[in-house]
């Protein structure tokens, strides 16, 4: 949309239509009600009006009742034009759009989990495998890419019956999903677990997890590890999703062998996955001799900037999350 002082207004649209206009200023005319009659005469056939100017405070509700567009030179713009809708106090300005902010919860957040694994492995699933692979109904699923789609994060595309999702910014889609779904949780538990290092304690905790059928998933710093990222010293716990059920985070820590522990003295903290963000997606990783269940690399990521130069991990991280290097 172009408007310039001496030339005719002309709004140019994606598909290559165009619609011609007229500027009027708010000085030729006398009352807000004429201006309304003239517009009304004057617009035809692909033809739209706008009062640009000094528009006075008594004319706008005229102008805005009588569907007359406007823009003032103190910002203020109401524009309302085929396909085109603006109203704004900032016109002129840079203006950042103020949009509510994203929720992800529940079936939600391991939805837009699984769609950026998916997406960064170069698929563009149907809604219904994405449901599917994320352990959620179809409804929640959809439900979700809407909010993503709404916040410009991905695209839908449908074909027959089906619709695909494709992410156009995976970048922006992970540092939502961190933000709102990195470690911890909003329940933990502390633990003793004995072993050589805190790689041998992920080790046996996930073979006594097995051994009990409790869903387990270590990740921070221990997590990434196993995935192939060293840092220069040893993370001090092993830190770890845990998928309790109906039972409580305690009954779970007893079950898997932890000694109860102050903070200080702990080298397992357990967090309640009741999202199911951390369990969905966990891989049977080697470390040297040893074996862990570990989250997913995308989660390990989210879940690093809370500990010590997480950051810096992080950035070593991403290459594994991105193309397995």
């Amino acid at each position: 949309l172009a408007v310039q002082r001496g030339r005719l207004p002309r709004g140019e649209y994606e598909d290559g239509s165009a619609r011609a206009g007229r500027v009027v200023e708010p000085g030729s005319v006398g009352r807000a009600d004429e201006r309304g009659g003239e517009a009304r005469r004057a617009a035809g056939p692909g033809r739209v009006v706008l009062v640009a100017g000094a528009v006075p405070l008594s004319w706008r509700a005229a102008l805005r009742e009588a569907g007359v567009s406007f823009v003032d030179v103190s910002g203020v713009a109401e524009i309302d034009w085929p396909r085109i809708r603006v109203s704004s106090r900032r016109f002129g300005r840079s203006v950042q759009r103020q949009r509510a902010s994203l929720p992800l919860q529940k079936g939600h957040a391991a939805v837009t989990q699984e769609l950026l694994v998916q997406a960064l492995e170069g698929s563009k699933p149907w809604i219904g495998e994405l449901a599917a692979s994320a352990g959620v109904s179809v409804p929640t699923a959809s439900k979700a890419v809407s909010q993503l789609e709404a916040h410009g994060l991905v695209v839908k595309h449908r074909d027959a019956h089906r619709v695909s999702v494709e992410v156009v910014d995976p970048v922006g889609l992970a540092q939502r999903l961190a933000d709102r779904t990195g470690w911890p949780g909003e329940e933990t538990v502390f633990g003793y677990l004995w072993g050589r290092t805190v790689f041998d304690v992920a080790s046996r905790l996930s073979a006594v997890a097995s051994r009990v059928d409790v869903e387990i998933a270590v990740t921070g710093r221990v997590g990434a590890a196993y995935l192939g990222v060293f840092g220069t010293t040893s993370p001090k716990d092993v830190r770890a999703w845990v998928g309790v059920g109906d039972r409580s985070l305690e009954n779970v820590a007893e079950m898997l062998g932890l000694e109860p522990a102050t903070d200080d003295a702990a080298n397992v903290v357990l967090s309640n996955d009741r999202w199911g963000v951390g369990v969905n997606g966990r891989l049977d990783a080697p470390f040297d001799d040893l074996q862990a269940w570990v989250a997913h690399p995308l989660r390990v990521w989210c879940d690093l900037p809370d500990e010590q130069r997480g950051s810096d991990y992080a950035a070593q991280m991403w290459s594994v999350v991105t193309d397995g290097s």
